[in-house]
């Protein structure tokens, strides 16, 4: 048999979650079975190098984002020239034009369905409703997110099917050990806990939450504890509130914010536990990443984070929003013995590695190409 022709579509190759998940997925595949193509409209390259690696074809659509009408017409004339099986999309907004570009064609459309904020806008929904019947299979990355997708469009009853992340793990090199020691060292400044939280400054994250738990926190134990919030400034105004606080008082030293790095496995190995604090999430890639390099965990109770983190034997759970749960964890980590908390990390790496592995993820995504290709025609009219 020849293998599937499927078309990626994602707006960038940007440092985002669902970008590296992409990337995860199409280096993961079986050449035999999947022949992969990636197509983007933003010029964003992050993860270009690691798909040229492998010689994934990547297409340009534009250069100026979604806005930019020659993206909707040459996506649909290259769908059209390549007559590919399948459409995979990743995010809302690639999802809609891969369902416009194909209207005529035998190509059907999977669409990616990555957190819990579809309903926030409203013009999230006016686009999706008229598109249900042009959406064989939804995938989602969490429980979470099929029972919010599905509340909200009844429509995708019965064909919302959830692959959770996945994880091509590997064991560190002697770079990405020298790189950690590196990072440790810049950061710590005196401390013996480096705290590291990896994520946009932006309100889904709740920057402010994190602050007001570590200003809660007893001097003695704040004293111990140095914070590196690895991230891009998404909200400006928030950006802005966020750093004028770490500067002041009883935070001024104890808290940085750096810039998003390319080799960021150096900072989960540099690190003693990674911190979640966001308000909602699907599933988060960052806890795995972090847990899958033997990190324990102190994350908010959102989307599928405790198919992760097991309450006491890998990390803290804590209610999203509560400051004060969330300083009383960062307390018990402080309070753990360092053996202990290796004990939990390694729990935590152990149960992530075997259950959101490569190829699992490959596996699970397989399924369901094949259950939309059994089904021919149905719900793709």
């Amino acid at each position: 048999m020849k293998p599937l022709r499927v078309l990626y579509l994602i707006d960038s190759l940007g440092p985002g979650g669902a970008q590296r998940q992409l990337v995860t997925l199409v280096n993961g595949l079986d050449r035999r079975h999947v022949s992969p193509t990636v197509a983007i409209y933003h010029p964003l390259f992050h993860f270009r190098p690691a798909l040229e690696k492998r010689r994934i074809p990547i297409v340009q659509l534009g250069l100026r984002g979604a806005k930019d009408p020659r993206v909707l017409v040459r996506l649909a004339g290259l769908l059209r020239r390549e007559r590919f099986d399948l459409v995979h999309s990743y995010l809302r907004i690639p999802g809609v034009f891969a369902r416009i570009a194909a209207l005529g064609l035998p190509t059907r459309v999977i669409v990616s369905e990555r957190n819990v904020d579809l309903g926030h806008r409203r013009r999230d929904l006016i686009l999706e409703r008229p598109l249900v019947n042009r959406t064989p299979a939804v995938i989602a990355n969490a429980d979470a997110i099929k029972r919010h997708a599905e509340t909200l469009l009844p429509g995708w009853r019965g064909r919302v099917h959830v692959v959770p992340n996945g994880i091509d793990w590997s064991p560190p090199t002697s770079d990405d050990l020298r790189g950690a020691e590196s990072f440790r060292a810049k950061q710590l400044d005196g401390g013996r806990y480096l705290l590291g939280v990896v994520g946009r400054i932006q309100p889904q994250k709740d920057p402010m939450l994190l602050l007001d738990a570590l200003s809660s926190l007893p001097s003695e134990t704040l004293d111990t504890i140095r914070v590196a919030w690895i991230g891009l400034g998404i909200d400006r105004e928030l950006t802005a509130a966020f750093e004028r606080r770490i500067q002041s008082a009883p935070l001024a030293d104890r808290v940085v914010l750096l810039p998003p790095t390319r080799n960021v496995r150096r900072v989960y190995l540099g690190i003693d536990a990674l911190i979640l604090p966001s308000r909602w999430e699907g599933f988060p890639n960052v806890l795995l990443e972090a847990m899958a390099d033997a990190r324990p965990a102190i994350a908010t109770d959102v989307g599928d984070v405790r198919s992760m983190v097991e309450p006491e034997r890998s990390g803290w759970v804590v209610p999203p929003g509560d400051a004060a749960a969330l300083g009383r964890a960062i307390e018990a980590l402080v309070g753990t013995p360092r053996e202990r908390l290796a004990d939990m990390g390694r729990a935590g790496a152990a149960h992530v590695r075997e259950e959101f592995s490569v190829s699992n993820l490959v596996r699970r995504t397989m399924n369901v190409y094949h259950l939309v290709l059994d089904r021919g025609d149905d719900h793709a009219t």
